[in-house]
């Protein structure tokens, strides 16, 4: 391709210089030309393809650093003087909280509800019967299977409960008889029984408490020599229980 560049090159001076005139000499030195020939520019460098940035890649996941104890704080070292050892004072112990004392939960306790008061007993006028004063209280005898009182023995027995009921009294006994029956003993321990409720209800109407009131419904025993129809009221100091009392 060089080659035919310069031959067209000498070609092109060969047509000028045939027109100059007849005694102007050319020479041609064809080593010149080929020297003169355009040298190829070089070609323009291609643009560089930009790198691919390169992915980073993942780091491994850093373990959580493990906790580390912290170890206690050594004892301080016995402080030695002229040969004297120094012992560190003792840390005083923890002080343990107040011990609370416990609380009982509050009880409301209302007054007591008085025991009514029984009616009066029946009291007859036509009822046969007596009051006889004994050492430590009352007897009240009765008829043959009856329970009422007539006016003597009610107001004997209402007599006896009002000097009762001012007094510090232990107790009072009301002990009431009625003639046995073998072949019907039921009959007469109710009869005995009536006697006795008889006489409490005198007794409480007069203001004596019935925790202190002991009934006792018996029989007669045929060797008694005391009325068979009879209510026994016997009253115990409070000061003869204490004597008595180791």
């Amino acid at each position: 391709m060089r080659r035919s560049f310069v031959l067209s090159v000498a070609v092109l001076l060969a047509g000028i210089f045939a027109t100059l005139p007849l005694h102007a000499q050319v020479s041609i030195n064809l080593h010149a030309l080929q020297e003169l020939s355009p040298t190829p520019a070089p070609s323009a460098p291609r643009p560089a393809r930009p790198a691919t940035p390169a992915l980073p890649l993942p780091l491994p996941p850093i373990p959580p650093a493990s906790p580390t104890a912290t170890p206690p704080a050594p004892a301080p070292a016995p402080t030695t003087m002229a040969g004297t050892s120094i012992s560190p004072l003792p840390r005083p112990p923890p002080k343990t909280p107040p011990h609370l004392p416990a609380i009982a939960p509050l009880v409301l306790v209302g007054p007591p509800h008085p025991e009514p008061v029984p009616p009066p007993p029946a009291v007859a006028a036509t009822a046969p019967g007596a009051a006889t004063v004994l050492r430590d209280g009352l007897r009240v005898t009765f008829g043959g299977g009856d329970a009422d009182l007539n006016p003597a023995t009610f107001a004997a027995l209402k007599h006896l409960a009002a000097a009762t009921a001012k007094e510090d009294v232990q107790s009072v006994s009301v002990s009431a008889y009625a003639p046995g029956d073998p072949s019907d003993p039921s009959t007469p321990r109710r009869l005995s029984l009536a006697r006795a409720l008889a006489a409490r209800a005198v007794l409480r109407e007069a203001g004596i408490p019935s925790e202190r009131i002991y009934v006792r419904a018996l029989l007669a025993e045929p060797a008694d020599t005391a009325p068979a129809n009879r209510v026994d009221v016997t009253i115990t100091p409070a000061r003869t229980a204490a004597k008595g009392t180791p």
